[in-house]
């Protein structure tokens, strides 16, 4: 690609960057509006702990692709609103796992519909193929980028 011929509206990069944006941005007002007070990026947080409760930070880090300041900066506002709770590993005192309290596990069943509506939202209009290809295009982009 010449730069000559850089078209904004038709990057790959500003694409995906205002696609993830506008998903993140809608979560949040969604969110917002039913008087719930997580961040989209926090969100991403409770999925994982409802999905397997106590994983250690550089677990989360590594499944949603931040750096593990971010994730504990994460952390630390589930925190403040008693969703998470920080314990000790039992056999090395240096790490702690994250867990869910019970307003945390709470959360789950009025916070996952409001995250599937906003999916089905920007699914709209996609049939089944289109979809699985756009995740193989979007895993292939991702291995190039990482190896």
């Amino acid at each position: 690609m010449e730069f000559q011929n850089f078209d904004p509206n038709d990057s790959l990069a500003i694409l995906l960057n205002k696609t993830t944006r506008a998903l993140s941005t809608r979560l949040q007002a969604i969110f917002t509006r039913a008087g719930f007070d997580v961040t989209s990026e926090q969100w991403m947080i409770l999925l994982l702990l409802w999905e397997k409760d106590g994983r250690f930070p550089y677990q989360l880090a590594d499944i949603i692709g931040k750096d593990r300041a971010a994730v504990t900066r994460l952390t630390d506002g589930l925190e403040k609103r008693n969703l998470v709770i920080r314990i000790r590993h039992k056999t090395d005192q240096r790490h702690k796992k994250i867990y869910l309290t019970p307003k945390g596990k709470k959360l789950e069943e009025q916070l996952v519909p409001l995250g599937i509506a906003n999916i089905q939202q920007a699914q709209r209009g996609l049939n089944s193929k289109e979809l699985e290809a756009c995740k193989t295009v979007l895993k292939k982009l991702y291995r190039n980028l990482t190896q």
